[in-house]
């Protein structure tokens, strides 16, 4: 193994106390800055994609009893944003990470489909003031019984600008069937923005939280985004799915202003949008 990569995350977590320390030592009054680098909406459609919002019922009945377990999509109700089975309010959140999370946490999720019927679930995170409405998407894959095979960065390239940088974990999860166990493999891939930042590192990210706050007493409302599906058991064609498909959303999912777009995009956005 490289000398360097068994070093390099103990500067990561010296710096990052350091910068606590200092964070804890000498600022006082942190202004939380409410506009986030990314709009708080996924598109209905783009390119070949159609999406669908999701939505989730709280009534702990529908939870357990019913086929979708709570969740239903936007476009399949009568009334939007009420539950059909029970005829309660409908949350953005599931009723696990509405119960976990700070309640300024902001989420939207959607079902994209194509033609030939392949399906990708994309959602975006929003912070609140509190740290902990984000944290290391590891924890809730592990907890919702996947096994993380292995991770690694794939640079998803973007016009006029560097190429972005995102973490995918390779997953498996066992399932029983009536002819025996079974195994399904995904992928699931994210990165984070901030306010003109991004990374794939949720330790970087924790280093922009306190070197925002130390040098320039505020805090911004950073943003985790995530797209995953299933795949082969083998193989990589699954990488040429997650480029294509942020290559195409991710216009629409940063502010138009936002330094981060890609160049030579904004034409055809808004003629897709028209």
């Amino acid at each position: 193994m490289d000398k360097k990569s068994i070093v390099k995350p103990f500067f990561i977590v010296l710096g990052l106390m350091l910068l606590t320390a200092l964070a804890l030592a000498f600022t006082v009054d942190v202004k939380l800055q409410d506009k986030p680098g990314i709009r708080m909406e996924l598109p209905s459609h783009f390119d070949q994609w159609v999406g669908n919002e999701l939505r989730f019922c709280h009534n702990k009945k529908c939870y357990s009893h019913t086929k979708s377990q709570g969740s239903y999509y936007l476009r399949d109700l009568v009334i939007p944003d009420v539950c059909p089975d029970c005829g309660e309010k409908l949350y953005t959140m599931s009723w696990a990470e509405y119960g976990v999370l700070p309640k300024d946490t902001e989420f939207v999720k959607s079902v994209y489909t194509n033609k030939v019927e392949k399906r990708i679930f994309a959602s975006i995170v929003l912070s609140g003031r509190e740290r902990n409405s984000i944290h290391r998407p590891e924890r809730c894959l592990k907890g919702q019984g996947h096994s993380i095979m292995t991770e690694y960065i794939l640079k998803v390239p973007l016009h006029g600008r560097n190429p972005l940088d995102v973490k995918i974990a390779m997953l498996e999860r066992p399932y029983r069937t009536k002819d025996g166990m079974q195994t399904y493999y995904s992928y699931y891939a994210y990165w984070f923005v901030g306010q003109d930042r991004e990374t794939s590192s949720h330790y970087a990210r924790m280093f922009w939280l306190a070197w925002d706050r130390i040098f320039y007493s505020r805090s911004h409302r950073w943003a985790y985004i995530a797209i995953s599906s299933e795949r082969e058991a083998t193989g990589k064609e699954y990488e040429k799915e997650i480029i294509g498909f942020i290559q195409k959303i991710y216009p629409y999912i940063l502010l138009k202003e936002s330094p981060l777009q890609p160049k030579k995009v904004n034409d055809q956005k808004e003629k897709d949008e028209k």
